[in-house]
């Protein structure tokens, strides 16, 4: 155990951790309600993955009284999506503690929903920069609509996948997933193939330096759904 309360998750944590992650998916619906719809069977999906992930020696997974973080090691980084807090106002507190520990040694890429403001500042105070925003838009998929068996949209002037949502969300079908839009004719095209394949949302990569594309979504209706804060921390003071 740190100073700060930070230690080890233990497999007894796991109801509780469950508990945390159902109550912040449930916060987080009513921003994208599609999108973020919580399967059925979340919390069985999520019994079985975080369960094994507190038992991997290869992940980090800590706590403190008020949250718990996992870091899955990607290179010489670990990727954190998996963290949540009971209070959104201890972030200065405990979220900066538990970022402290993963970030000791290795850079971070840390998953901010646009809606979870003090996470996003957790972040930015730590030194982390937004590298990534991922957009969303709901379509009208197509009832009977079977996606390719490549799993590839490919139309004039822009490329995707349409794949499975994560198994914690049920948005109703695949979720288009594009990184390659060249303009508004294209990104139409793509979202209309998409649907007609079965997709009932569509997801948008932008990178921080792509500031026409995020001015192009937000013309055609999508929403900046999440962040993805990457970098070394600052040394403490």
């Amino acid at each position: 155990m740190t100073s700060d309360g930070v230690r080890d998750l233990t497999s007894s944590d796991l109801d509780w951790v469950l508990d945390l992650g159902a109550e912040r998916r449930a916060r987080l619906v009513s921003y994208a309600p599609r999108f973020w719809n919580p399967a059925p069977n979340a919390r069985d999906v999520h019994t079985k993955f975080l369960g094994n992930k507190i038992a991997d020696p290869n992940v980090l997974s800590i706590r403190t009284d008020h949250g718990f973080l996992f870091g899955y090691p990607n290179d010489d980084r670990y990727d954190v999506d998996d963290m949540v807090l009971d209070d959104e106002s201890l972030w200065p507190a405990d979220g900066v503690a538990m970022l402290r520990v993963a970030g000791a040694d290795r850079s971070l890429n840390f998953g901010c929903p646009v809606p979870e403001t003090e996470r996003r500042a957790a972040a930015e105070g730590l030194g982390l920069v937004c590298a990534e925003s991922w957009w969303h838009k709901d379509l009208d998929a197509a009832v009977d609509g079977t996606p390719p068996a490549d799993r590839k949209i490919t139309v004039e002037g822009a490329s995707g996948l349409v794949l499975p949502a994560p198994p914690v969300y049920a948005p109703g079908g695949p979720v288009l997933l594009t990184g390659d839009v060249a303009d508004a004719a294209s990104l139409a095209a793509i979202e209309k193939a998409a649907a007609a394949a079965g997709a009932p949302v569509a997801v948008v990569i932008q990178q921080a330096d792509q500031t026409p594309r995020a001015e192009l979504l937000d013309q055609a209706g999508y929403i900046r759904t999440n962040d993805s804060y990457r970098g070394r921390l600052h040394p403490t003071n």
